[in-house]
This record gives C-alpha cells, sequence and structure tokens, in this order.
C-alpha cells in the first residue's frame, strides 16, 4: 500500500522530551489542586467572615474597656476602707497640761489635820526626848520606831550627855544621829525640863543649833518639833513639883516654838491644844501627878501624831523655796 492511501501519523520521534516533560507538569499542577481545594475550602469561611481594617474599628471595645479590671473588693478591704473613711483628720495632739506642783508646807502654821496614817508609818520614825517621850514609848502602841529619850533630859544635853546605846557603845543625842541610821520621820519633844532656866533666849538658842544639827545629819527626815502641852497646876502642888513647873513658864516657851518652826523650817505639831482641856491645861484625869500622863493620855498622843502628817513632797517643797 502506498503511503498516499493512509493520513500520515504524527512522528513520536519528532515531538520530543519536550512535550512529555509539560504533560506531566500539568498532570501535578492538577493534581495539587485537588489536594489543596478540601484546605482552602474550610479556610475560606473564615477570611470571609473576619471584618475587614474599618469593621475592625467599629467592633473593638474602647481602650478604656481594654484595661485592666481593678482588682476583686474584699470584705477586709472594705472594712480597711471603711475605717479610714470613718477615721477623723488627724489634729496636732495638745501638749499635756503640766502636773501641778505640790502645794508647799506653811512653816509659819501648826500641821493641820490629815487622813489618818498605818501603823507602820512609824517603822522608819526617831523619837528625841524626855520622860514624857518615854511614857510614850512605853505606854502607847507605837510599833517599829526608835526612841532617842530619858529621864530629865534637856535641850542643852544633846551634845554632852550620853544617853542613847548604839551596839554596846553609848553616844550623846548628836552623835547617836551622825553615827546611827538615817530616818525619814523626827519627832522632838523637849523643854519641860528647862523651865527652870532664866528668860527663853538660851532656850531658844541652844534648840535652833540643836534643829541645824539634826538637819544636817538626816537630811531625808522631815523634822516635826512639838510643842509644851500645860501642866495640872491643882496636881503638881499636891505632888510638890519644883515652883518653875508652872503655865505662865510653859506659856513663854510656845512663844519661842513657832519661831524655831519658821527659821529652822520644821514642821510645829500643837500638843498644846490637843491635850489640854477647855480651860487650856492638862486634865486630872489625864495625869498622875500634874506633869507626867496616863496611859490614855499617851494614847491620845499617838492618835495626833497618826493625824497630823507632812508629806515628804510638800515639806521639801518649802525646804527649797519652791
Amino acid at each position: 500500500m502506498s503511503a498516499s492511501k493512509y493520513p500520515k501519523r504524527a512522528d513520536r520521534s519528532q515531538r520530543g522530551p519536550g512535550l512529555t516533560l509539560g504533560l506531566l507538569l500539568a498532570a501535578a499542577a492538577v493534581c495539587l489542586c485537588l489536594l489543596l481545594i478540601p484546605s482552602l475550602g474550610k479556610g475560606a469561611p473564615a477570611a470571609a467572615n473576619t471584618p475587614g481594617p474599618a469593621a475592625r474599628a467599629s467592633q473593638s471595645p474602647q481602650v478604656a474597656a481594654e484595661t485592666t479590671p481593678a482588682a476583686e473588693t474584699t470584705p477586709a478591704a472594705v472594712e480597711t476602707t471603711q475605717a479610714a473613711a470613718e477615721t477623723p483628720q488627724a489634729t496636732p495632739e495638745a501638749t499635756p497640761a503640766a502636773t501641778p506642783a505640790v502645794a508647799a508646807f506653811d512653816f509659819s502654821k501648826p500641821v493641820p489635820q490629815s487622813e489618818p496614817v498605818e501603823m507602820d508609818y512609824f517603822s522608819d520614825a526617831l523619837f528625841i526626848g524626855d520622860s514624857r517621850t518615854d511614857g510614850l514609848k512605853i505606854y502607847s502602841t507605837i510599833k517599829g520606831a526608835t526612841f532617842y529619850c530619858y529621864k530629865g533630859l534637856n535641850i542643852f544635853d544633846m551634845s554632852k550627855r550620853k544617853v542613847v546605846e548604839m551596839n554596846g557603845t553609848t553616844y550623846t543625842v548628836t552623835e547617836a544621829l551622825a553615827k546611827g541610821p538615817q530616818y525619814k520621820k523626827i519627832y522632838i519633844s523637849l523643854g519641860i525640863n528647862e523651865l527652870g532656866y532664866p528668860g527663853t533666849d538660851s532656850f531658844r538658842n541652844a534648840f535652833k543649833t540643836f534643829l541645824e544639827q539634826v538637819k544636817a545629819a538626816q537630811p531625808n527626815a522631815v523634822i516635826y518639833l512639838q510643842n509644851l502641852v500645860p501642866v495640872n497646876p491643882t496636881i503638881c502642888a499636891q505632888k510638890k513639883q519644883p515652883s518653875y513647873v508652872n503655865n505662865q513658864r510653859v506659856a513663854d516657851f510656845n512663844g519661842v516654838f513657832p519661831q524655831l518652826a519658821q527659821e529652822c523650817q520644821v514642821a510645829l505639831l500643837d500638843m498644846k491644844t490637843a491635850l489640854s482641856d477647855a480651860n487650856g491645861i492638862l486634865p486630872a484625869e489625864a495625869t498622875v501627878d500634874g506633869v507626867h500622863y496616863t496611859r490614855a493620855w499617851y494614847q491620845k498622843w499617838q492618835e495626833y501624831l497618826m493625824c497630823h502628817v507632812v508629806t515628804p513632797e510638800a515639806y521639801f517643797a518649802a525646804r527649797s523655796g519652791t
């Protein structure tokens, strides 16, 4: 058969490798599209629904809404807030008022009546005196006190007569004051044995010297100076007391005690008024010899001392002049 009767077929050898490679690439692209289409289908709606920049701007919350919300209020926080709201504004604290100064004792007047003290008040007290003070030691109920007293003792004996025994040695009163213990209260009762001395000047001078010695030797003591209790003249005459033991002399000496109290700054106790009757004398029932007391009167003396007390604060405030 001749070649003219049949159509010419494409000569494969002339197509070459380029045509085959193109077909393969096209086929690979089609397969790739088929693989990607499901994935694109799923992602497309999200992209389609995502608003544009303008839409996002209109739909986005305001910046203030995006700030971190305040911490949740707790009960403790509420209480703190309420306490802060109720707390008044701080104001400068007022300066406390100064503590009132202690009223200084008035040495120009006798010790006024005060509240009674307890018996232990006398535990650091010293009594200096004659036989009347010795009777107080024996017949009162004072406990714990020390007594420098002796029968017939007078103001002129303070630095001369050895009547105080301490640690096996006997001393004068002034020596004992310097060598012995320190006391908080010192009661002095002298004068009845001095009534026979002429005038009052020597008595006054000797007493002033002694008071200054007491103050120097016992600087922390409240010193009480006791004036003289009058005698009972009727009983004195019956018991044959010396003629100079009379109430005129007692009155003269009692005029000296207020002067001594002011000049030496010691507390004056008005025993004259405390132990006398309405007539200004020692009652007959209060004495055994016109001068010394009965037990009941010694105890009355004690009671007076217990309710006529000067505080150390008032006493030393007056002494210092404040």
